[in-house]
């Protein structure tokens, strides 16, 4: 691990807005192995918690309104719930910060784009934290289906289902923003982005399982232009699932722990072709410390147009899904 301590020019100074459990458990551990940056300050609401939970670090705690307002952050990781991403990404950004922003970035289309008009408005960076896609292994099947070795593409299947968050957790709470379609959309739906040809979506079927006004379950299918078939299960409260399955003329690709790869595990990526058995694995990768790295290479280079893009048309998607399947 490198030392908080390390400074140099071209480190991108970042600032943590909530101490979640995805920030103490995956974030920070990742942002104090990169060294493009350097982990600065940290402001949580809930006092007794913060940098004293983690050894070696000499960031200092502060309030939200002084993190997003400090001359020494260049980058804030948003880590609040679902209903506080907007406005203390719009605030970030309005005072010149680039902004990590934890999914969904907003609850609507129109709070999505709010969002990135304002990054859009003010220069900055606005990145969904689509981590799972900077693990090595997505660019391996997107490698396979370039080759054409599994034909052309027919249909794309996913689920991510787990037995649910414990009591108390805000994606419990509707009013917050949660629920499983607010939790877990961005992972089936960014795939689709990733390996369909087809980026224009037409909703064929869907149907949601609602307790107590929580979206508890959301599963749905679409058909893009290029004549493929997109469907996917998001759920709580049931067994662990967390795959993708491609399906071509000639094979079929399938990735289990899709989303949720551990930093040191070695995935097997299942690839039949012909009936013939091409199956290999991928080297353990910690896609937390890859997202990381990337976004700080955007910063550098300042072209992020393509992910703001994605992240427009992600919502748009989560949107379609979402309004026709809880129609009536």
């Amino acid at each position: 691990m490198k030392s908080n301590e390390d400074s140099y020019d071209s480190c991108v100074r970042v600032g943590i807005l909530g101490w979640s459990d995805i920030a103490r458990r995956k974030f920070v551990p990742a942002l104090l192995q990169s060294d493009q940056t350097r982990f600065v300050a940290l402001a949580s609401r809930r006092s007794g918690q913060g940098t004293s939970l983690v050894p070696g670090t000499s960031a200092v705690m502060m309030t939200y309104e002084e993190l997003i307002n400090h001359p020494a952050v260049d980058l804030v990781y948003i880590s609040l719930p679902n209903n506080l991403h907007e406005e203390w990404s719009v605030a970030a950004l309005a005072h010149g910060k680039h902004v990590l922003c934890e999914k969904p970035l907003g609850l609507s289309t129109a709070s999505v784009n709010r969002m990135l008009d304002a990054a859009d408005r003010n220069g900055k960076l606005l990145y969904e934290n689509l981590m799972y896609l900077q693990h090595p292994q997505h660019e391996a099947v997107r490698a396979i289906i370039s080759s054409g070795r599994i034909g052309r593409v027919r249909s794309l299947r996913s689920e991510f289902a787990f037995p649910g968050p414990a009591d108390g957790d805000f994606r419990l709470d509707a009013a917050m923003g949660g629920g499983a379609f607010h939790d877990l959309n961005r992972y089936p739906l960014s795939a689709a982005l990733f390996f369909l040809e087809g980026k224009d979506h037409r909703f064929v079927r869907g149907s949601t399982e609602v307790r107590d006004g929580l979206t508890i379950s959301l599963q749905a299918e679409s058909g893009t232009e290029a004549g493929e078939s997109f469907s996917f299960l998001v759920s709580f409260g049931q067994q662990y699932r967390s795959f993708y399955e491609i399906t071509g003329e000639r094979g079929n690709i399938r990735v289990e722990r899709a989303y949720t790869t551990p930093a040191d595990m070695e995935n097997r990526i299942a690839v039949t072709v012909n009936g013939s058995d091409e199956s290999f694995t991928v080297p353990p990768s910690d896609h937390f410390l890859g997202t990381i790295d990337h976004v700080c290479a955007l910063i550098q280079s300042g072209a992020w147009e393509v992910e703001h893009e994605r992240s427009r048309k992600l919502a748009e998607l989560a949107g379609m899904f979402q309004d026709n399947c809880t129609k009536g």
